[in-house]
Parts: C-alpha cells; sequence; structure tokens
C-alpha cells in the first residue's frame, strides 16, 4: 500500500508540490534584472575634496543596463531634463538616488554612494 498525505498518493503530492515551487520561482525569475555598472571607493568628495578630508568612507555606485531602466521607470519622482548629459536625456530623482534614461529609453544609468561608516545613502558622482 501507498503512503498518503492528507488523503493523497505521495508520488501525486511530490509531483504537485513541484510544479507549485517551479511555477513561484519563474514568477521571482521573471522579476529579476541583471544588474551592471562600477564601483569605486573615495571620500565624501570625490572630486577635488578638500585637504585633511578622510578618505575610503565612501563607496560609489554606477548602475547601467536594464537594471537601471528598470529602476528608473519604478522611479515615483518627477522627470526632468538631464542637464549634464543634454541630447534628450531624461532624470529623475529620489533624494540621493539619480537615474537618467535616454530619449529612445535603450540606455540608462543610475548612481548613488553609500558611507561605509554609517550605511547611510549619499548623492552619486556629480555632473
Amino acid at each position: 500500500m501507498q503512503e498518503t498525505i492528507f488523503g493523497a498518493r505521495l508520488p501525486l503530492v511530490i509531483i504537485a508540490s513541484i510544479g507549485v515551487f517551479s511555477a513561484a520561482s519563474s514568477v521571482v525569475a521573471q522579476d529579476a534584472v541583471a544588474v551592471k555598472g562600477s564601483l569605486y571607493i573615495a571620500g565624501k568628495t570625490p572630486i577635488d575634496p578638500p585637504a585633511g578630508e578622510a578618505k575610503l568612507t565612501h563607496a560609489y555606485f554606477v548602475i547601467e543596463g536594464p537594471g537601471a531602466t528598470r529602476l528608473y521607470r519604478a522611479m515615483p519622482g518627477k522627470e526632468a531634463e538631464d542637464l549634464c548629459r543634454g541630447d534628450g536625456w531624461k532624470i529623475k530623482r529620489s533624494a540621493d538616488l539619480t537615474c537618467s534614461i535616454s530619449r529612445n529609453g535603450k540606455e540608462a544609468g543610475c548612481d548613488f554612494s553609500i558611507n561605509v561608516r554609517d550605511g547611510t545613502l549619499g548623492a552619486g558622482n556629480p555632473c
């Protein structure tokens, strides 16, 4: 006699469970987007820092590609002209997170920093 769980045959329960978990994991995988970009470590002022400013205090991140596009589109901020890039690029800001997208929507980039001493979010690359 076969083992049963809640009155169902064990192999049937296993097959049904695999189907449910496979469907759930494919939904999660569809939401994930590859992230590419760069990271560098510097002080609070990455360009022309004042004398005596602590170095190696901030991790500066630049996200590019599909991950940046997804992030840009998810941001609720108002779209504005990106004066740094020009050429029809648009920009959105949410506190210290900044994302830009090209006129045709095929290129995007986001930047921000993280203070490695206290974990707070800060501004990314200057213009």
